[in-house]
């Protein structure tokens, strides 16, 4: 059977939408689930480990892959990492787990150190796909 560049571009192109979808109702899912149904996480681990492992997956291949160019991984990130540091200390804040300066600067430290290994994680990722097309 004859493949078609057509036909390939196509299903990658549903293959994107239906994964888009899927992506912006488990997020929905967890804000609805956090905020209005005010659910502790316990009730939803298992939706949020769907939602983080996939998110997970498709930095992991996207960098591995080089699919984000490298003026993109500097241009995001100087706005992604603050908002995620933010949202982990607001969110501890919200659900009373910071009652002192000391948690708040554990927390806030264990927050750049994961962001600092996904980091690094990332850069090496992408370095490793620019030497493997330099070759």
């Amino acid at each position: 059977m004859v493949r078609d560049e057509r036909i390939l571009e196509s299903k990658n192109r549903i293959a994107a939408n239906c994964f888009s979808f899927w992506y912006f109702s488990i997020l929905v899912s967890l804000l609805y689930r956090q905020f209005y149904l005010k659910q502790p996480p316990q009730e939803y681990w298992d939706i949020a480990f769907i939602f983080f492992t996939g998110t997970l997956y498709v930095s992991l291949a996207s960098y591995s892959k080089g699919a984000v160019p490298e003026t993109a991984i500097y241009q995001y990130g100087k706005w992604t990492i603050p908002v995620i540091v933010i949202t982990i200390l607001l969110l501890n804040y919200f659900q009373g787990n910071i009652t002192s300066v000391f948690d708040f600067l554990g927390i806030l430290l264990s927050a750049l150190a994961g962001v600092l290994l996904m980091g690094f994680v990332f850069q090496y990722l992408f370095n490793r796909w620019k030497k493997q097309n330099e070759l």
